[in-house]
């Protein structure tokens, strides 16, 4: 039979959306949870999953146009008994309000949280250009909000104040880093492992590589090599997010944050997912000297598809890193730290290491990046068990 998947109320007070992207094609065959359509509502861009399995009969609506939380958006042959043609869709609510609408209030084309986000900004729509499908503005357009100005009277006699004066690579990196918060939804899940084989399994790399020329083993390469294997059980961490569309890739090109005088430079191992432990060591090693001696060429620093980033010997247990716009994830390991853990003999301080994902909640959800987290977990804390993805 034909059913219905109406558009649902994907937040509170919601009471309609616009239709961003269509995933799905009439004639296609969907499984239960399979993404259809991607929606945009004062809230947040969201996908919206078959509620049943079966064949795509009517899409509803086209890119730009904005539904009415009720509105049937896609029919589906779920192969039941009874009507398997859908009913023709009616134009008007009960209520005589038409069920699609052109987004172009006020000669301006944009979603709901589009204009949110322009009116918080104190940014006039009008007097932007839109990049979006059929020159819909879109959150990318609009422009960071002014500063504030510093009063010219200083409120206490004894306060003294400074501008900071920022290096141009400084401002480079601060435009970049707002331009990834405000544009991507971003969430961070944590997870520790127990690091007691892992760093055995360190000790003994090194100890084969004494007298051989060649750099210790870091746990940022072991992390590193972990995140190769990673992404090839989950793909769509291995991306690029550029003008509303993913892009997959098979090849793994590595960003590794480094941290410099200058500020965190991302330098890249292309094609990591190719190279031997140690030899993963060894670009790693040799980036991060190039990035915090000045000798990085450019295209050292281009085409990351994911980045991986060590706490270093910093204070604290995790932290949640920002990402490498357009990448859609980056992956964060942190400083061992030991702490009880309960034994059949009792308890007993044990090395704990912290790991963290950040991800692109357009492009998975939750579960789907835990499990992903769950999976490199497994690779950093039963290394010898897998020894044969570290080489």
């Amino acid at each position: 039979m034909a059913y219905a998947f109406k558009l649902p109320d994907v937040g509170e007070g919601t009471t309609e959306g616009e239709i961003i992207r269509w995933l799905v094609h009439v004639g296609d065959i969907v499984a239960l949870d399979q993404p259809l359509v991607e929606v945009e509502t004062d809230k947040a861009v969201v996908e919206l999953p078959a509620p049943v399995a079966g064949r795509v009969m009517q899409c509803v609506g086209a890119p730009g146009e904005r539904v009415l939380v009720g509105t049937p958006l896609v029919w589906i042959d779920d192969g039941q008994d009874g009507n398997e043609v859908p009913p023709e869709a009616s134009q008007q609510t009960p209520q005589g309000r038409p069920l699609l609408m052109e987004n172009s209030e006020g000669g301006v084309r944009a979603a709901p949280f589009t204009r949110r986000l322009a009116k918080e900004a104190g940014v006039d729509l009008t007097t932007l250009k839109g990049t979006g499908p059929r020159g819909r503005i879109v959150p990318a357009d609009i422009p960071a909000p002014k500063t504030i100005e510093e009063p010219t009277s200083l409120p206490h006699a004894d306060e003294r104040r400074r501008p900071l004066v920022m290096s141009s690579m400084r401002q480079r990196i601060a435009a970049h880093l707002l331009d990834s918060v405000r544009n991507i939804p971003q969430v961070t899940v944590v997870d520790r492992i127990d690091a007691t084989e892992l760093m055995a399994m360190r000790t003994q790399l090194n100890r084969s590589l004494e007298g051989q020329g060649e750099s210790k083993i870091s746990y940022l390469a072991m992390c590193a090599k972990a995140v190769c294997i990673m992404v090839q059980e989950f793909p769509e961490l291995n991306g690029r997010w550029e003008q509303e569309t993913l892009y997959l890739y098979q090849s793994v090109h590595l960003g590794v944050a480094v941290d410099t005088e200058m500020g965190l430079i991302v330098p890249v191992v292309k094609e990591a997912q190719t190279l031997r432990l140690t030899e993963l060591a060894e670009h790693i090693h040799r980036l991060a000297d190039d990035a915090r001696h000045k000798r990085l060429s450019a295209d050292k620093m281009q085409g990351s598809t994911i980045t991986v980033t060590g706490g270093g010997q910093l204070g604290g247990l995790f932290a949640t890193p920002i990402i490498n716009a357009p990448e859609v994830g980056i992956v964060g390991m942190y400083p061992i730290v030991y702490e009880p853990r309960k034994t059949e003999h009792g308890y007993e301080d044990r090395p704990i290491m912290y790991l963290s994902l950040t991800f692109d909640h357009r492009v998975m959800d939750g579960v789907r990046a835990s499990k992903s987290l769950a999976f490199l977990k497994t690779l950093m804390q039963e290394p010898y068990q897998l020894l044969r993805y570290m080489h």
